[in-house]
């Protein structure tokens, strides 16, 4: 039997009920812990890595998985093990892509018992991913992993989701249809759209070429192929694991080219007008305010960020499908 351990986070959304600890600590001899800060995390996953566990299930949402896969390198070295996503958060952004590929546990109690029943009939599929990893240039030991940066408006639909959205009880498909909407509002009718249509100041730089200096609308970076509601922001056959965009600001003749960049089908005038997209194997990033990864924000420090992706996780999933 592939060993199975579970990290929890009590405070994702659908684990708020309490449900799921009960159901964890019903089968006899499963690692599980619900750890609340970085320091409990690694310690965790070291305890893990002692008991030989080579699938860590992670029951919380984007932020968790984070978490989770900027700790693993510390406490595994180069062993890492594979994940299992349980999704419990509020968008699961991950989970709903790489499912996409093979198949789902669900979530909650049952989900678990299906992973716990496929690792003991050794009936798990597994398929790689290239994880996102940020690095601070000032603080070459602090790194992040994960799938999704934006900076720019980005950054300002996430506060406005956790602002609004969220806080009104929308969540998973709606929240990112109604953040995009509410944003595109803000920057084509909103009292705010000046200060929005400015965007900020960066600088970009993609693989050694010639950085794209100047104001920016909106930055992403993934690595993975679309977004949730399917949408696939981006575009060019440049080598790479990591897809980006990038908006000069302010963005020319945005009505227009919402629906074409949120498609990933540029129209012919769209490059010369400051829209961009490809794919690169490193982005390097100075930028004054903060960004997000997977939905929280974090401060860029002074002298700026560098995203590569030169590592791929294993995640397993049922066979078969769902």
């Amino acid at each position: 039997m592939t060993r199975v351990g579970v990290i929890v986070n009590p405070l994702s959304r659908h684990n708020r009920d309490g449900g799921f600890d009960p159901a964890a600590a019903g089968f006899r001899d499963l690692p599980h812990a619900r750890p609340r800060t970085p320091a409990e995390l690694r310690d965790t996953l070291a305890e893990f890595r002692r008991r030989e566990v080579r699938v860590v299930a992670v029951s919380g949402g984007d932020g968790t998985l984070r978490e989770v896969l900027t700790a693993l390198p510390q406490a595994y070295g180069g062993e890492e093990p594979d994940i299992a996503l349980l999704p419990a958060g509020k968008i699961n952004l991950a989970a709903r892509v790489v499912s996409r590929v093979g198949g789902r546990f669900g979530d909650g109690p049952a989900a678990l018992r299906r992973l716990i029943d496929a690792a003991r009939g050794r009936t798990l599929a597994r398929v790689e991913w290239p994880v996102l990893e940020i690095a601070w240039r000032d603080e070459p030991e602090r790194r992040l992993r994960g799938f999704l940066f934006g900076a720019a408006a980005f950054a300002a639909g996430t506060r406005l989701a956790y602002s609004h959205v969220h806080r009104a009880g929308f969540n998973d498909a709606a929240a990112v249809a109604l953040s995009i909407a509410a944003t595109a509002g803000t920057a084509l009718f909103g009292r705010q759209r000046r200060a929005l249509l400015a965007g900020e100041d960066m600088t970009v730089g993609v693989d050694g070429t010639p950085p794209r200096a100047g104001r920016h609308f909106l930055t992403l970076a993934t690595t993975l192929d679309r977004l949730v509601l399917n949408l696939t922001p981006f575009w060019g056959a440049g080598e790479g694991a990591i897809r980006w965009l990038d908006i000069a600001a302010p963005p020319r003749r945005l009505a227009a080219a919402l629906l074409p960049v949120l498609r990933g089908r540029p129209r012919p005038w769209m490059p010369a007008a400051g829209y961009a997209s490809d794919r690169a194997r490193e982005l390097s990033i100075d930028l004054a305010h903060p960004f997000v990864v997977d939905g929280e924000l974090f401060a860029p420090g002074l002298g700026g960020i560098l995203l590569s992706a030169d590592r791929r996780v294993g995640f397993v999933q049922p066979m078969g499908g769902p």
